[in-house]
C-alpha cells in the first residue's frame, strides 16, 4: 500500500494529517476497485483468448468509454478530468451552466435540441482541445499498464498509425507510453481482423447455395514499381502487378432478375443482329436531351450570378422531377473489401484466375450452386479480357469450365474519363497567332500553361472544361441579355457583374421568372448546342432571323485571317489520337469557323458535364441517355475500344437483358459511402480510391499484394475527408468574359476562319 506524507511537514503527527491521510487512503481503495470493475468491461477489455473482430473494431467509440468512465469509475475520471481542467476553467463551467439553467427554467420553449449544452461545445471549439476526451485517454493508457488486455485503445492507435504508414520508430515511442501495442502486436491483429473478414465473405457465398446471389464484384489491377536500393543482377527494379477486388451487396433486386435463361436464350437466338444504325438513331432521346441542355446553362447561370441565386431550389426541381429518368433512391451502400492477389489481371488468363480466386477460393462458392448471373464490374480492359474469356471457354460443360454465369458490366469513371480527353485533344490547338482561338487558347489566357493535354490528368481537365463552359454560357447569357433590353454592357464592366447588374431587384430584368430563364436556355442551346447550329455557323444556308436575331454588321477583313505561328522548329511527336484537323482540311467558306469550333466544344462538354451531374445526383437514367450518343461519338473520334463496348450494351439492354435484369443493373450502378444526397460516384472510382491506399501502404511497408494483413482488412479507424475544394473562379470567368467580348467570341463574324477545325458529331 502506498503511503501519503503529510501535508505539513512541521506537523506530521498532528490529528489533521492523520485524517487526511485515512481519507486519502480509503479514496485510493476506492479507485482501485474502479479500476478493477473497468478492467472487465467488454468496450475496454478483451479476453486473454479472445479474437478482435471486425464488429468490436466498428463499434468502438470514445465517447462511449468516455461516458462508460464517467458512469461506472466516477471517482476516478473526477481525479484525472480534476488535473485537466483548472479551478479557473471549473469556475468558468459553472457559471455557464448555472445561466444555462436559469434560461431554461425562464424559457417556455424548450426543443430537444437545446439539450445538447451549445455553450459547452462553444467553449470546447474554442479551446481546440477536449479535455474530457484526453482525460478518457489517460485512463485507457493507465488501465493498459494495469491489466495486458485493456488494449482496445491501443490496438485502435496501432491500427490507425499503421494505416498512416507510421515510421517503426513512432510504434517503439507509443508501445513504450502505452499508447498503442508494438508493431509486431498490430500485424497480428491485422492477420486476425483479415481472417474475420474472410469468414464473413466466405458466409455470404455460402447463402448461394439456399438462396439467390445478391451481390456484385469489382476489380480493378493495381500496379506498383518496387524500386531495388542497389541494383545488381540479382535484385532489380520490378513493377508488381496485382488484383484488388470489392464486393458490393445488390439493392432493389427483383425476383428472378439474375436468371440466365431467358438472357442465354436471346443469345442463342442471336437476337441482336436486328440491330441497325436506325434503330440506335431512334433510340435516342433528341427532346430529353434538348431540355438537358438547356437546364444546365440555365443552372450555370443560377449558380455563378448572385442576384440569380434564389431560382437554385427551382432548377434543383427541375432535374429531380421533369427531368428524371431512373433516379436511385438515397442510401448507404454496403461495401466489403476482398483480399488483393498478385495475379496480373490483364492478360485472359489472369482474368480466368481472378474470378476463379474471388468465386471458388475467397468466398468458397460450389460451381454447382452458379445458376445466375454474378455481375463483373471493371473497367474497359477488364471488361474486355472476361469477353475473351467466355468466348475461349464457350463450349465447357459445367459451370466450372465455362463461364455463362459471367455478366461483364463496364463501368462509368473510365468512360467518362475517356470522353473528357477526346473532348479535351480534339479541340486543343497548340499554335498561337493573332485571331486563333480555342480551347488552348483559353487556357494560356487565364494562365493553365502547365497544363498537359496528351496526359489530360482527370481533375485539372475537368476543371479546365467547367470553367471554359460557365464562361461562355455566361458570355451567351450577357448576349440575350443585350438583345432583350436593347443596352449593351460597358467593356470595363466584369461579365459576372454585369449579368448581376441585370437581374438584381432594380435591374432592367428583374422580373425574369424561372420559365423566362429556362426559355433563354432553350435559346442558348438551340443558338450554340445542337448539330443544326454546328451547320449553320458554317455558313452553307442563310442564318434563320428567328433563331439568331437581326445579324450584326460583323466581318473578317480579308488581310486579317488568322496566319498561325510555329511554336518551336523542332517537329513533335505525335499522339495516335486524332486531335484537331490539319489548316489545309479547314472551312474555307464564307462561314465563320470559329463560331463553330465553340459549338462543338459546348455540345461536347454538356454531355460530358451531364454525365458528371447526373452520376452525382444518382439519376443513372439521365447517364445513359447520354451514352445513348456516345454510341456514335466514341467510334468517330477514333475510341473504338470504348465504342464497341457502347455497341454491346446496346445489344444487351435493347435485345437481350429482361426488364427485371436492366433494373437490376440500374440500381446498382452506383454507389453512396455516406447516406446523402448528391454523393452517388462509380464502382470504378471507388476501386480507385481502394487502389490509392493499398499502394500507398505496400510503397511504405514493403509487403507484396498477398500479405495478409494487406489482402483482407479495411481499416476501420476514423477516415479524413479529402474533399476537392472548389476555388474562386470569379477571376477566371471574369477575364475570359471580357476576351469573348473583345473578339466576338459566340457572334457570327462572315469569312472568320480558323487553322483547325473541329469535325461535330452528326446525328
Amino acid at each position: 500500500m502506498i503511503r501519503f506524507e503529510a501535508l505539513e511537514p512541521a506537523k506530521e503527527n498532528s490529528t489533521r494529517n492523520s485524517i487526511l491521510d485515512w481519507a486519502v487512503q480509503r479514496v485510493v481503495e476506492h479507485v482501485d476497485r474502479e479500476a478493477e470493475l473497468l478492467t472487465t468491461l467488454e468496450g475496454i477489455s478483451k479476453g486473454s483468448r479472445e479474437k478482435i473482430t471486425w464488429d468490436r473494431v466498428m463499434n468502438w467509440s470514445m465517447t462511449h468509454n468516455q461516458e462508460t468512465f464517467a458512469q461506472k469509475a466516477p471517482v476516478l475520471f473526477l481525479l484525472i478530468t480534476t488535473v485537466a481542467v483548472s479551478q479557473r476553467q471549473r469556475r468558468k463551467l459553472e457559471a455557464k451552466s448555472v445561466a444555462a439553467s436559469k434560461d431554461d427554467d425562464d424559457s417556455d420553449k424548450s426543443s430537444d435540441e437545446d439539450v445538447g449544452m451549445p455553450w459547452m461545445q462553444r467553449l470546447l471549439a474554442e479551446s481546440k482541445r477536449d479535455p474530457w476526451m484526453g482525460s478518457t485517454v489517460a485512463i485507457s493508457i493507465l488501465l493498459y499498464f494495469r491489466y495486458r488486455y485493456a488494449s482496445l485503445f491501443a490496438i485502435m492507435i496501432g491500427v490507425f498509425l499503421f494505416s498512416c504508414n507510421a515510421n517503426r520508430e513512432i510504434f517503439t515511442f507509443t508501445s513504450r507510453i502505452g499508447l498503442s501495442v508494438a508493431y509486431s502486436t498490430t500485424l497480428t491483429t491485422l492477420r486476425t481482423l483479415a481472417d474475420d473478414s474472410a469468414m464473413f465473405l466466405k458466409g455470404l457465398g455460402a447463402a448461394l447455395e439456399h438462396g439467390p446471389l445478391n451481390f456484385l464484384l469489382l476489380f480493378d489491377n493495381v500496379n506498383k514499381n518496387r524500386r531495388a536500393w542497389q541494383q545488381s543482377l540479382l535484385d532489380q527494379d520490378v513493377m508488381n502487378s496485382g488484383t484488388a477486388a470489392t464486393l458490393v451487396l445488390l439493392e432493389n433486386l427483383l425476383p428472378g432478375a439474375l436468371d440466365m435463361t431467358r438472357v442465354l436464350a436471346n443469345r442463342r437466338s442471336k437476337a441482336r443482329s436486328a440491330l441497325t444504325v436506325t434503330k440506335l438513331l431512334d433510340d435516342i432521346d433528341w427532346k430529353h436531351i434538348d431540355k438537358i441542355g438547356s437546364a444546365t446553362v440555365v443552372r450555370t447561370w443560377i449558380r455563378s450570378v448572385p442576384s440569380l441565386a434564389h431560382f437554385r431550389s427551382d432548377i434543383e426541381t427541375h432535374f429531380s422531377t421533369s427531368l428524371a429518368r431512373h433516379r436511385l433512391q438515397t442510401r448507404k451502400s454496403r461495401i466489403y473489401s476482398m483480399r488483393t492477389t498478385n495475379i496480373d489481371k490483364s492478360t485472359s488468363i489472369g482474368a480466368n484466375d481472378v474470378l476463379r480466386n474471388l468465386i471458388f477460393d475467397q468466398l468458397n462458392i460450389s460451381a454447382h450452386w452458379l445458376k445466375s448471373f454474378v455481375l463483373f464490374c471493371g473497367d474497359q480492359l477488364s471488361i474486355d479480357r472476361l469477353r475473351k474469356l467466355m468466348r475461349y471457354t464457350a463450349k465447357g460443360d459445367t459451370p466450372s469450365s465455362n463461364y455463362n454465369w459471367v455478366l461483364p458490366v463496364i463501368q462509368l469513371w473510365h468512360l467518362k474519363y475517356n470522353w473528357q480527353k477526346t473532348v479535351i485533344q480534339r479541340h486543343w490547338w497548340d499554335e498561337s497567332g493573332r485571331g486563333v482561338y480555342g480551347l488552348a487558347h483559353d487556357a494560356r489566357h487565364i494562365r493553365r500553361e502547365k497544363f498537359n493535354p496528351t496526359k489530360c490528368d482527370f481533375y485539372p481537365a475537368h476543371h479546365l472544361l467547367e470553367d471554359r463552359f460557365d464562361a461562355m454560357v455566361l458570355h451567351a447569357l450577357r448576349l440575350i441579355c443585350e438583345e432583350k433590353s436593347e443596352i449593351v454592357t460597358p467593356k470595363s464592366i466584369p461579365l459576372i457583374d454585369g449579368l448581376d447588374t441585370y437581374f438584381k431587384p432594380d435591374g432592367l430584368m428583374s422580373s425574369t421568372s424561372f420559365e423566362q430563364l429556362l426559355t433563354f436556355g432553350d435559346i442558348v442551346n438551340r443558338r450554340y448546342m445542337v448539330n443544326a447550329a454546328y451547320e449553320d455557323a458554317l455558313g452553307h444556308i442563310e442564318r434563320d432571323i428567328e433563331v439568331y436575331g437581326s445579324p450584326a454588321d460583323m466581318s473578317m477583313p480579308s488581310n486579317d485571317v488568322s496566319q498561325p505561328i510555329q511554336i518551336g522548329s523542332k517537329s513533335k511527336k505525335k499522339s495516335k489520337r486524332s486531335k484537331a484537323a490539319t489548316a489545309e482540311t479547314r472551312n474555307i467558306s464564307s462561314g465563320d469557323q470559329c463560331l463553330a469550333n465553340d459549338i462543338s466544344f459546348l455540345r461536347t462538354t454538356m454531355w460530358y458535364l451531364e454525365i458528371c451531374a447526373a452520376i452525382a445526383e444518382g439519376d443513372i437514367g439521365r447517364v445513359f441517355e447520354v451514352i445513348k450518343i456516345l454510341r456514335f461519338s466514341f467510334w468517330g473520334t477514333g475510341s473504338t475500344n470504348y465504342g464497341n463496348e457502347m455497341l454491346e450494351l446496346a445489344c444487351n439492354f435493347i435485345y437481350e437483358f429482361t426488364p427485371e435484369l436492366v433494373t437490376a443493373i440500374f440500381e446498382n450502378y452506383l454507389v453512396n459511402t455516406s447516406n446523402l444526397e448528391g454523393h452517388w460516384f462509380e464502382l470504378d472510382l471507388l476501386q480507385e480510391h481502394f487502389n490509392f491506399w493499398i499502394k500507398r501502404l505496400f510503397n511504405s511497408k514493403s509487403h507484396d499484394f498477398d500479405s495478409r494483413h494487406l489482402a483482407e482488412c479495411e481499416f476501420g479507424s476514423s477516415k479524413r475527408s479529402y474533399t476537392h475544394s472548389d476555388p474562386e473562379k470569379i477571376a477566371d470567368i471574369n477575364r475570359l468574359g471580357a476576351h469573348y467580348r473583345e473578339h466576338d467570341i459566340l457572334q457570327y463574324v462572315t469569312a472568320r476562319n480558323q487553322p483547325y477545325q473541329v469535325h461535330a458529331v452528326t446525328l
